[in-house]
């Protein structure tokens, strides 16, 4: 949690994750019941992201023009 404030207050951007694509390459998930439910948890993330970063007015996602702000 601190380390998410503080990335908010420096209006730093989180680099992507590569534990989910390792968990998925390396075989780790064996069901479909496991995929959805990391799929779920991915989605999860990207809506706190969303909520979070306009609440603090930081622009997300960062990949948009300056005309589209």
């Amino acid at each position: 949690g601190l380390t998410a404030g503080l990335m908010v207050l420096l209006r730093a951007p989180h680099p992507p994750a590569g534990a989910t694509t390792l968990i998925v390459s390396l075989g780790i998930i064996t069901k479909p019941l496991q995929l959805v439910i990391l799929m779920g948890a991915v989605v999860l993330l990207i809506v706190q992201a969303l909520v979070i970063n306009r609440l603090a007015g930081i622009p997300y996602p960062l990949w948009k023009s300056k005309e589209e702000r």
